[in-house]
């Protein structure tokens, strides 16, 4: 008998709890239990008719019944009824003992389910019914969100989920993370469950299309590579109006998905893209370096460059998914996975001081860096998705390395840039009293270990300058993000010119 915990599948009547769940239970190998099912053999006839024998009352002591019984098993998949853990003492049971997942079905899927729905007792008035038990499905911990998704797509999902891969929760339900070596090779055995055996668009460059985009496309049943040309200073919107051409040839439509194959350029103006495209088509987003898998691929924020500064125009648009795939990083040059490691220390010096750790920076525990990296991002756009408040924390150094790429027309790396931007901040938060000179001299020992610079010769007044068009400048105002702390940061207004001029 397994010893796994049973993975528990509720939700409203409509929202897909059998089909899923039998999917889910194949694809684990497991045993299946449909409670509705179980229920109506036992007491040899069907729902309909239990309700019009006992009433609701003992249907729900039945119900009751098998779910303690259940609850002592192990290794199941289990489908609830739609009413079945609206009970306190059997929803906290399961949420101690199980695996337990409520699918998320908007009101329009209901009611195209539910229209019809002679066989279900309680569906004459499922609206009603429905706006009575929301907050309590809602206070499950485990959200799927349904909508546009496949059953197939769903079960793989959770069976994501269960085998490890991280999970951004979202206003508008939420998306897992892959962290799997291997797994850009295997997305063929994957197409149906990640929603790529319909009409796919691999947005890559001409440099990634060689190494991974021709063979990721030969993989999937109907797809085609759109490769634009490398480097930050293509990230524009004529770019994306050559890509806007490439889809309407291909015949592009609302069910076609994106990927985003490539790093944060790739990224952002695919993305961006299938933000706009007739009004957002489905995007999932595979970054092949590491800065883009541990910083732009996570979070929803998508744009392009205008000449007068970095990412002036965009959208929010979350991702269906994250495919990080470890193994891409074996060909990524010294210089890019430096410039990843400097949004790794960054998060380190924000949040997470055990990336701070030397003996994690080797590419040979790239997997556990990435997850570690990842999971910051993933802590602070959960509580801020529009970066409203504590999301700013991520952009320490940005401000002043967004500037520095600006004034020398991109010659600088992101990554070096925003070192650079990183030191800064550090001197700026030592000028405010908020940390020490030692700790400087750490943070800049830091980047030297990793190969990064900590300075650099530019003219400051055009250094000021260009930070002063940031799209985080608010209303003329500087807003820049100090350390109070390793691990804490802070995000300090309206300082004057001379004060920030005094770090560059």
């Amino acid at each position: 008998m397994s010893s796994a915990r049973n993975i528990v599948i509720t939700g409203f009547m409509g929202s897909g709890k059998t089909t899923v769940g039998e999917l889910l239970a194949q694809r684990l190998g497991r045993e299946f239990v449909d409670m509705d099912r179980a229920i109506e053999t036992r007491a040899g006839a069907p729902i309909r008719q239990i309700f019009a024998r006992k009433g609701e009352a003992g249907f729900r002591e039945l119900e009751r019944t098998l779910a303690l019984e259940l609850a002592l098993r192990r290794g199941l998949v289990v489908a609830t009824g739609g009413g079945a853990l609206i009970a306190d003492d059997l929803r906290e049971m399961f949420l101690q003992q199980c695996h337990v997942y409520c699918l998320d079905a908007s009101k329009a899927e209901l009611s195209s389910r539910l229209w019809d729905s002679r066989e279900r007792p309680l569906a004459a008035g499922w609206e009603a019914l429905y706006d009575a038990r929301k907050a309590i499905y809602a206070s499950i911990p485990r959200q799927v969100l349904t909508a546009g998704k496949t059953a197939t797509m769903v079960a793989g999902e959770i069976a994501a989920r269960e085998a490890g891969a991280l999970y951004v929760k979202t206003p508008s339900g939420g998306y897992p993370i892959h962290i799997e070596a291997g797994i850009l090779s295997r997305i063929g055995e994957e197409a149906a469950s990640l929603g790529l055996d319909g009409q796919v668009a691999v947005i890559t460059n001409e440099t990634i299309a060689p190494l991974y985009g021709e063979a990721l496309t030969r993989q999937l049943p109907n797809a085609r590579m759109i490769a634009l040309p490398d480097g930050e200073a293509h990230k524009t919107l004529a770019t994306v109006a050559q890509v806007y051409d490439s889809l309407l040839e291909m015949g592009a439509d609302r069910s076609t998905v994106i990927i985003a194959l490539g790093g944060g350029v790739v990224g952002d103006t695919a993305g961006f893209v299938a933000a706009t495209y007739m009004r957002g088509i489905p995007l999932l987003q595979a970054p092949t370096t590491l800065l883009s898998m541990v910083d732009s691929s996570v979070g929803g924020k998508v744009g392009v460059d205008l000449p007068q500064g970095k990412n002036l125009i965009g959208a929010f648009k979350q991702p269906r998914a994250v495919l990080i795939d470890p193994d891409v990083l074996a060909t990524l040059p010294p210089l890019q996975w430096r410039c990843g490691m400097a949004e790794v220390i960054k998060h380190g010096l924000i949040a997470q001081p055990g990336l701070l750790n030397p003996e994690l920076w080797q590419p040979e525990h790239a997997e556990e860096l990435v997850r570690q990296a990842v999971q910051v991002k993933i802590d602070f756009v959960e509580i801020d998705p529009y970066e409203q408040g504590i999301r700013a924390h991520l952009n320490l150094g940005h401000t002043f390395g967004h500037a520095i790429e600006k004034v020398t027309g991109y010659a600088v790396p992101h990554g070096e840039a925003v070192a650079i931007g990183i030191v800064c901040a550090a001197k700026l938060s030592r000028n405010l009293g908020f940390i020490t000179e030692a700790m400087v001299a750490r943070i800049q020992k830091i980047c030297w270990q990793i190969g990064l610079p900590t300075d650099i010769a530019v003219d400051r007044e055009r250094w000021y300058a260009a930070m002063a068009t940031d799209k985080k400048w608010q209303g003329g105002e500087s807003r820049l993000i100090a350390l109070k702390r390793i691990g804490e940061a802070a995000v300090v207004h309206g300082l004057s010119k001379e004060t920030i001029m005094a770090v560059l």
